[in-house]
């Protein structure tokens, strides 16, 4: 029996999004193995969106660079742009990937299309706790794909709390090595080679926080020498990225070169998976580098302060992971092996994707012509700040022109 045929585009923004829709198109086009839609051929289609959060070349590069666009990076289009590509391909269904208040403006499109196609979106890495915000700006999708049985259980929860009807999907992280089938990866016992701080822009929240850690890895580095102690950055000061970063820590290294070791730190760019070898411990706050690590079976650190874990850090999710330490762990070189029963229910689960089911059917149903009008998310913000990121969409190249027009239109 000959396999239906849809087409899938993927419209990504910042770093971020863009590395998980690369992965997830990947996973699903892919001839063979879990998470590819057995019951669809799928034809993947690829364009990041122009917006303030705009990778640089080298951020593409990094992100699709396990993916069938590493030679070939995907086109970037505006939003007028992406319109005429949506009329001119009719795709079967558009994977939403980019930031809420991207998402929130690219439904609005999509729903003045004379044609439906089947709409998912997700978000990137971690998301608890499941927030209102996120789930506002893309109200009016069909499917919303998390990452671990807790998302899910958060998101279906809150979804039925504001009356958002969409359905939520399962599906283990793209660009996370190995897959469910295979089993748990056995713990790396490797002897310490090397630890990499993977950064995460919108914590620690305080400058002084980041310089305490960046000087507990000085001090690592110091007094092992024999490490290679790697600061591993999505993207350099100044570069987008999907969580405006206000101190970065390419900056700090600079500015803090008189700190015990700090000039011994490497600070390093590119795919993160070229640093997660064995004998490696990741070090981190709350960035999703932590599951690439963990999936390899490597060591981590998630560092809290005395606060300990919590929504304040987006740290909550750790609790129970056996992962949790403190500078002092930092200093010391100190990792920690992931508690196994944590990591069935955060991200690590043996259950096979969800997302190949859905989408064979959500198609199905597009093909039918059965799926339901799409419902135009309500407005999210004020009018303000609702013009301001309009004009940021349709000019993100000149962002701060573009925020200073509608401030002076806005005044009219």
């Amino acid at each position: 029996m000959t396999r239906p045929r849809a087409r899938v585009l993927a419209v990504a923004d910042s770093d971020s999004y863009l590395k998980w829709a690369a992965s997830t198109l990947e996973r699903l086009a892919s001839a063979e193995g879990p998470g590819t839609a057995d019951d669809l051929l799928v034809d993947p289609a690829l364009v990041v969106l122009r917006s303030p959060t705009d990778p640089t070349d080298e951020q593409v590069a990094a992100a699709v660079s396990r993916s069938r666009w590493h030679d070939r990076p995907p086109e970037r289009v505006t939003l007028r742009a992406l319109r005429r590509l949506l009329l001119a391909t009719r795709p079967d269904v558009v994977l939403v990937a980019t930031t809420g208040p991207a998402a929130e403006l690219l439904l609005r499109t999509l729903a003045d299309l004379p044609f439906r196609p089947l709409l998912v979106t997700g978000l990137p890495g971690m998301s608890v706790p499941a927030t209102e915000l996120a789930l506002r700006y893309r109200a009016g999708v069909d499917v919303l794909v998390v990452h671990s049985h807790r998302e899910r259980d958060e998101f279906v929860d809150l979804a039925a709390r504001l009356d958002i009807p969409l359905d939520v999907v399962v599906d283990r992280l793209p660009f996370l090595a190995g897959n469910a089938h295979a089993g748990p990866v056995a713990p790396d016992t490797t002897p310490l080679r090397r630890v990499v701080l993977a950064p995460q822009a919108k914590f620690p929240a305080q400058l002084d926080e980041r310089v305490e850690l960046l000087a507990a890895l000085g001090r690592l580095a110091a007094a092992r020498p024999d490490l290679d102690v790697v600061v591993k950055l999505r993207g350099l000061a100044g570069d987008a990225q999907t969580h405006r970063e206000r101190w970065p820590f390419d900056t700090l290294v600079a500015e803090h070169a008189e700190l015990p070791g700090v000039d011994a730190l490497r600070v390093a760019t590119g795919p993160l998976d070229e640093f997660l070898e064995r004998g490696t411990a990741l070090v981190t706050v709350s960035s999703t580098a932590v599951l690439e690590a963990l999936a390899l079976g490597l060591r981590a650190l998630v560092v809290v302060g005395e606060q300990g874990v919590g929504e304040h850090d987006l740290t909550l999710v750790y609790a129970d992971s056996g992962l949790v330490g403190t500078l002092d762990d930092v200093a010391a070189g100190r990792a920690f092996t992931a508690d196994p029963a944590w990591l069935e229910r955060n991200y690590l689960h043996p259950e096979p994707d969800e997302l190949p089911a859905a989408l064979a059917a959500g198609v199905a149903a597009a093909h039918a012509r059965t799926l339901p009008a799409v419902v135009v998310p309500a407005r999210v913000g004020s009018l303000p700040s609702r013009v301001r990121r309009r004009v940021r969409l349709a000019l993100p190249r000149g962002s701060r022109w573009a925020r200073s027009a509608a401030d002076v239109l806005l005044r009219r």
